[in-house]
């Protein structure tokens, strides 16, 4: 009996560590300088969307370290490590649960990846409390007609760029309408907008 309740103890110890292992964690994947350039972050998010592969997010997710580094400049910072770990695996869930959520209404649209080509890239830069964020807007089009846009926000960490939230499949593009043989009207981006083709 003695046997038996150590070799119990001994497996729920080895379940509590892996339990602890931090799946989200990217410190050795995203030491990558390309994430200094939003524009090489957006091209590479769209061809992972295409993958439809969660885990290659991983790439543009900060790590464990950056988002301490963050949390303590902030009035957060007096927040326990156990606190931290549970709020940054709970960001990278909430992310997880954006991809899918976007997947599935691409798939409701009727979206093949196979039959798209992105389009145009645009992106709304801003500041809010010394921190620079951008959003992300791809428009894709499909089979060549029509437009679907997709989009999310990404914050400037430290000197890289990361996708944080609001990951999200926005739907059709609406065309104006137009009289017979008249010329549509190109689409049309706000004048404070960077394009990238």
């Amino acid at each position: 009996m003695k046997y038996f309740s150590f070799l119990i103890l001994v497996l729920l110890s080895t379940q509590s560590t892996f339990a602890q292992e931090n799946e989200a964690d990217t410190t050795f994947i995203n030491n990558n300088d390309s994430l200094k350039s939003l524009d090489w972050l957006a091209d590479s998010a769209y061809g992972v969307f295409r993958t439809e592969r969660f885990n290659s997010m991983r790439t543009f997710f900060h790590s464990y370290s950056t988002y301490k580094n963050m949390i303590d400049t902030s009035m957060a910072g007096d927040q326990t490590e156990y606190t931290k770990f549970v709020v940054y695996n709970t960001r990278w869930n909430y992310l997880r649960i954006q991809f899918a959520k976007m997947i599935k209404k691409i798939h409701k649209a009727g979206i093949d990846w196979k039959d798209t080509k992105l389009d145009t890239v645009y992106f709304k830069k801003g500041k809010d409390q010394g921190v620079n964020y951008a959003y992300i807007h791809w428009v894709i089009k499909v089979k060549g007609k029509k437009k679907y846009t997709l989009s999310t926000v990404a914050l400037q960490l430290k000197d890289k760029w990361y996708i944080m939230d609001e990951l999200k499949f926005e739907g059709l593009v609406p065309e104006p309408k137009t009289a017979k043989g008249k010329k549509r009207p190109a689409l049309k981006i706000p004048d404070n907008v960077k394009i990238q083709n």
